[in-house]
């Protein structure tokens, strides 16, 4: 089996992520509450891209996942390939796209750096950079804890 056609067979997993997200914000009204890292809020907004097969929609607006348009898209069979989100824990947020189907950020804006040195700001912006990877680390670790326990198959 080639390259091409493993990432082709895995690459809804990228988008069950981010159904996943979308489902749990919605639910939780942006709420999660991580276990090493405690809570912080995720929204998407801005944009959405839905996809079945050849098939896309791209809804965008200030909520573009909470559109009648975007819960008809999931009722069709479409699955977010990419999506504006927008992080926040403590006095820190963050705002990218995330594709899905790369499992990519792009386009990550941190928070201010507030410190006058040039080293100095370069570390907050690698320290800032951390924390967001850890974030999505830590949100991608209870997605699989869910998606590989049996309480996948039964309850979703």
């Amino acid at each position: 089996m080639s390259l091409a056609e493993l990432i082709e067979q895995r690459r809804f997993v990228g988008r069950e992520f981010l159904v996943w997200l979308w489902f749990e914000s919605e639910l939780f009204e942006g709420r999660f509450s991580l276990d090493a890292l405690g809570v912080c809020e995720l929204w998407l907004e801005g944009q959405i891209t839905l996809v079945q097969e050849k098939e896309q929609s791209r809804l965008k607006g200030a909520a573009p996942s909470s559109a009648p348009e975007a819960h008809e898209a999931l009722r069709q069979g479409k699955l977010p390939s990419q999506a504006r989100v927008r992080v926040t824990r403590g006095e820190l947020e963050y705002a990218f796209l995330f594709n899905a189907d790369a499992f990519a950020l792009a386009g990550v804006k941190i928070p201010s750096v507030v410190k006058d040195a040039v080293d100095e700001q370069f570390y907050e912006r690698m320290y800032l950079i951390e924390e967001l990877e850890t974030l999505f680390t830590a949100l991608y670790g209870e997605f699989l804890a869910l998606r590989l326990s049996a309480a996948w198959e039964t309850g979703v």
